[in-house]
């Protein structure tokens, strides 16, 4: 069923994407990758303009997904993932919000457990947003980009190349958060003297 599903939105084109884009994030039982790479490399001229709407729609189905999270609560997350790995986010939330969502793209937690959670645990929505734009981003218009240049010699690479890409965003992420705590930090203490 799943695969008749993915069929069909990929004979959708672009509006397949746009309908995995936007699923994804509320619930849907597989990558939106599955949609976007082969109709991207039907017209690979195209996919960095594919990878712009995907984000954006993921955008837009991440909110609707946050705000069911804040309604329905954790017994809609639990039959998306496990208690032990609700309890994993909430921690995560708990050290940087922000850093969580732009990190999800590289873990193997599905994004819809991410978007719930953040609605259930209160996130301010400004910055889950932004964070999510910025995750898809990286994730989304990184392929797109790949693709355009690339084609199917893009999946080789994706492959082998695309887990350095990501381990490179995350130490510049974790630095610039370091950085700016350590300015918060000396700001305080600047006031305090």
């Amino acid at each position: 069923m799943i695969d008749n599903f993915v069929k069909l939105l990929i004979d959708y084109g672009i509006i397949g994407i746009i309908i995995a884009a936007f699923l994804e994030p509320i619930l849907m039982p597989f990558p939106v990758e599955f949609v976007f790479i082969p109709v991207s490399l039907m017209n690979s001229r195209s996919s960095l303009f594919y990878s712009v709407v995907l984000v954006l729609f993921s955008t837009f189905g991440s909110i609707i997904g946050y705000r069911v999270g804040a309604k329905a609560g954790r017994p809609i997350l639990k039959k998306v993932v496990s208690e032990k790995t609700i309890d994993k986010i909430e921690n995560l939330y708990k050290k940087n919000a922000f850093l969580t969502i732009l990190t999800s793209v590289f873990t193997p937690i599905p994004f819809e457990a991410y978007v719930l959670s953040a609605g259930i645990f209160k996130i301010d929505l400004v910055k889950f947003i932004t964070a999510v734009l910025l995750s898809r981003g990286i994730r989304y218009i990184t392929q797109g980009i790949l693709i355009s240049f690339y084609g199917k010699d893009m999946l080789f690479m994706m492959k082998n190349y695309l887990w350095i890409i990501g381990l490179v965003i995350f130490i510049c992420v974790i630095i610039y958060n370091k950085t700016n705590i350590f300015s918060s930090k000396k700001k305080l203490y600047k006031e305090e003297n």
